[in-house]
């Protein structure tokens, strides 16, 4: 008995001396890093002050109508930045604008697959040089976002809004003049398909312009989007 406990102790004692030298051998864990002091916010730039309506309008009016005739005709309302601003938002935001483009509202009743009625709007969307109307927004651009701010958006860049904006109308769904049926509801229509009547309202609004004419407005869409890009 003695012997088996002397063993059992040389054998005890030759692991744990054989479990501190592999310790002793592994080299000491490298220090930890010092913390990094984080790096404080940038204030963001005071927004430009926004003139009286009376004078950023006809800023507006002289800056966006040389690029088209038609352009300045649909400019004829006031508070334009504040307008514009919120057409922006709520294109971004997948929200019908059509509160504040109340002038482009065709006077005829509505009737289902005739798209000729927005073919004056469409073609003067497309008549637009992209380039130059980047360059317009570009140079509107400090009062613009300034009227964005107002809308409760303060620390939101204009331009994150803008492009999401333009990428909602290229992303909407296109489809040839019989592919949007549509039939009575009350007193509006509403598609036969499921799936296009749960698209959003500025979806619905690009689909009621026809195929002709969704394809001028997406493709000016897509063109400012590059156009923006390049400056």
């Amino acid at each position: 008995m003695v012997e088996k406990k002397i063993v059992a102790a040389v054998v005890v004692a030759a692991a744990l001396a054989g479990a501190t030298w592999f310790f002793l051998r592994r080299p000491a864990p490298a220090p930890a890093p010092p913390p990094v002091a984080p790096v404080a916010a940038q204030p963001r730039a005071p927004d430009s002050p926004l003139p009286p309506s009376a004078e950023s309008d006809v800023r507006v009016r002289d800056l966006f109508g040389a690029l088209s005739p038609r352009l300045r005709e649909w400019l004829s309302g006031t508070d334009l930045l504040e307008r514009g601003a919120t057409v922006i938002d709520n294109l971004a935001e997948g929200v019908s604008p059509v509160k504040q483009l109340t002038f482009l509202t065709p006077k005829e009743p509505y009737q289902p697959h005739r798209f000729e009625r927005y073919d004056s709007f469409a073609d003067v969307i497309a008549s637009v040089d992209a380039r130059a109307l980047a360059t317009a927004l570009r140079t509107i651009h400090p009062l613009l976002e300034a009227a964005y701010h107002k809308l409760g958006y303060p620390d939101r860049a204009l331009s994150a809004t803008l492009q999401a904006a333009l990428q909602r109308i290229v992303d909407a769904p296109a489809l040839g003049a019989g592919d949007a049926e549509v039939q009575p509801r009350g007193q509006h229509y509403v598609y036969v398909d499921p799936k296009l009547e749960a698209l959003g309202p500025v979806e619905k609004h690009l689909l009621r312009l026809g195929p002709r004419n969704e394809k001028l407005v997406q493709d000016q869409a897509r063109a400012l989007l590059a156009a923006l890009k390049q400056q």
